[in-house]
């Protein structure tokens, strides 16, 4: 089975979690579950539940786990959009070619979706049942989480993306808003699966870190991308040029270059792995994902 299949496979099955999850709620007729409902469901690829079903493989996590932590991660990844389409921080209109959340539901409205979501999130890890999961793997978890989201992590990225609109930047500043914004979340789903399994080395832990960090600033670089090219726009717009990007600073073909350079890293992390561990299946993750670029 080649990945795309596989990858479809672990889509379905969260969608699947994800929609009886948000069923069970209260309200089912509000407009805060809506606008939930309308951001959590809106299109996306589930990447990241992907990588976290695929690490779980290697390290022989039970999929009930698995379904916790990406149900926690999906919930998480879709406050974070909602907030950053807000007027009042990047002012979207649109989100994988539908309307924004506040333009569909207001913004008062997408603000409380995006703060239930955050909190769904953290209910989900703090009480779903995970098969030989204690209460110390537990808050090891939940610890684990709100470092990456917070004030140590997504939120501080945005801060720093925010304030980077004032200014120019230098690639090593960019990166650091890079890593604070998208890729600590992106780490952060591999190392709930590392901290819940039955296996603990920091050296194990660290080249999962570099592995995920790498997948991480890729996929921001990427996305940069994306959104240059959906837009039909070039790098000379004015428009554009205010927004601190790697497509916007360095080109189009030294970004794509940067790219490969940051998964020729995150193989270099799998094959040390592979030592101890069967990672194939992150392997065929990590070219599966490679593909978004070309």
């Amino acid at each position: 089975m080649n990945f795309f299949h596989l990858h479809q496979i672990y889509k379905r099955r969260i969608d699947k979690k994800l929609f009886y999850t948000l069923n069970k709620l209260s309200f089912q007729k509000s407009n805060l579950l809506k606008a939930m409902k309308y951001s959590l469901f809106s299109g996306g690829k589930r990447l990241r539940s992907s990588l976290i079903y695929t690490t779980g493989k290697v390290f022989k996590v039970n999929i009930i786990t698995l379904d916790v932590i990406s149900i926690a991660i999906e919930c998480i990844h879709s406050y974070s959009l909602i907030h950053d389409d807000l007027p009042c921080m990047d002012n979207d209109d649109f989100r994988r070619g539908r309307i924004s959340c506040h333009i569909k539901y207001g913004e008062s409205t997408s603000l409380l979706a995006g703060d239930a979501l955050q909190s769904l999130a953290f209910n989900v890890l703090s009480e779903k049942f995970m098969p030989n999961v204690s209460n110390l793997k537990r808050i090891k978890m939940i610890s684990e989480l709100s470092n990456s989201i917070g004030f140590s992590g997504m939120c501080m990225g945005q801060q720093l993306d925010l304030e980077a609109e004032k200014k120019a930047v230098n690639l090593s500043e960019l990166e650091t808003i890079n890593l604070y914004k998208t890729a600590f979340l992106i780490r952060s789903a591999v190392r709930l699966v590392y901290l819940s399994s039955n296996n603990f080395s920091k050296s194990i832990l660290s080249l999962l870190d570099f592995f995920s960090s790498s997948i991480g600033l890729a996929f921001q670089i990427q996305d940069d991308i994306f959104d240059l090219k959906k837009d039909n726009i070039n790098i000379k717009n004015k428009k554009i040029i205010k927004k601190n990007t790697y497509p916007t600073i360095i080109g189009l073909d030294k970004s794509q270059k940067k790219i490969k350079k940051l998964y020729n890293k995150a193989f270099s992390a799998l094959n040390s792995l592979k030592k101890e561990f069967n990672t194939n299946q992150l392997e065929e993750l990590t070219k599966f994902i490679i593909k978004r670029i070309k």
